[in-house]
């Protein structure tokens, strides 16, 4: 698409084109970086979980252990964040057995994020 230019009475006017979207480029790109940047940043905040205080996980495995609702477990094991659901079949120690469908896991009440 071209613009008429025939107007005016300079010829560095009529002579003129337009390169389009392509001038934006550098502005779409430092745009779209910070946004990355910034998305990122967001992503790092959102996988500091804060953990549940001791006497409320405590309470909620007992919850789960009377009246045998199933329950989600999100604990630290290692470097990674790890789920189980299943239902809490005893306590041992200071540890806690989960019944899953497929497994048995037997998770330190320490490492217990959060329970849902």
């Amino acid at each position: 698409m071209s613009v008429d230019r025939s107007y005016s009475p300079y010829e560095v006017i009529r002579m003129y084109h337009d390169r389009g979207m392509m001038k934006w480029g550098a502005f779409a790109t430092g745009e779209l970086t910070e946004a990355q940047n910034t998305f990122e940043k967001e992503k790092k905040e959102d996988k500091i979980i804060q953990a549940l205080p001791h006497h409320l996980v405590l309470h909620l495995l007992n919850q789960s252990f009377s009246n045998q609702v199933q329950i989600k477990i999100q604990y630290q094991a290692k470097d990674k964040l790890t789920e189980v659901y299943g239902f809490v079949s005893e306590f041992i120690n200071n540890q806690v057995r989960v019944k899953s469908t497929d497994k048995i896991y037997l998770i330190s009440i320490e490492q217990i994020v959060n329970i849902s």
